[in-house]
């Protein structure tokens, strides 16, 4: 793909994504998303097909975006503990900030009887964390300071202790506590799940 094609495309959907998550998903016309990017409907009708077609585009850009941060090194020589806190404020934050979690909305609202949109979100981003957290924790380093059986059970249960209630608050439009509060949350978090596994 050319540099200039995919400048274009790129501009697009940070505008769609603009749109969509001010407006909704039934309330963007393709016309608002033209006319503020330029060009045509034709053009924007050749990348991505059609209106859904745009939203899955967007929906995949930002799940690319989330999937990049979450890479546990094995030569990493931070502590496990911190790492783990680490985990936290980015899981806290791909959950329950914008643009996913309105994303995640608007798959509720518009999309709840297309499963391909919903897999599209769950595989590019929530299954993704999760089993990059699962693997570190059933990795050798882990397992000679915890005893973790269960990698996967491990980690559902380190992910709920780190998300309370703040996942469903964000959905309502509430936003994380501050840097601080949410900051001792995690660790204190961190700390059960350590306690809980520890040798």
């Amino acid at each position: 793909m050319r540099p200039t094609t995919q400048a274009k495309q790129q501009k697009i959907l940070e505008i769609a994504t603009e749109h969509f998550l001010s407006q909704g998903y039934k309330e963007t016309s393709l016309d608002q998303i033209v006319a503020q990017s330029g060009g045509s409907k034709q053009t924007l009708y050749r990348y991505f097909g059609n209106k859904e077609g745009l939203f899955e585009a967007v929906l995949k850009s930002h799940t690319l975006r989330v999937v990049e941060q979450f890479e546990f090194d094995p030569t990493n020589s931070t502590s496990i503990e911190e790492q783990l806190v680490e985990f936290g404020h980015k899981y806290l934050n791909q959950i329950c900030t914008q643009p996913m979690v309105g994303l995640l909305r608007i798959i509720a609202s518009d999309f709840s009887q297309h499963p391909k949109m919903a897999t599209t979100f769950w595989q590019g981003c929530p299954q993704y964390s999760h089993r990059r957290l699962s693997e570190f924790l059933g990795s050798e380093r882990v397992k000679q300071a915890l005893l973790v059986e269960d990698a996967d059970y491990a980690g559902e249960q380190l992910r709920a202790l780190i998300k309370r209630d703040h996942h469903s608050l964000a959905l309502l439009g509430k936003p994380l506590p501050d840097k601080a509060e949410l900051a001792a949350e995690i660790r204190r978090a961190v700390s059960s799940f350590m306690t809980l596994y520890r040798r």
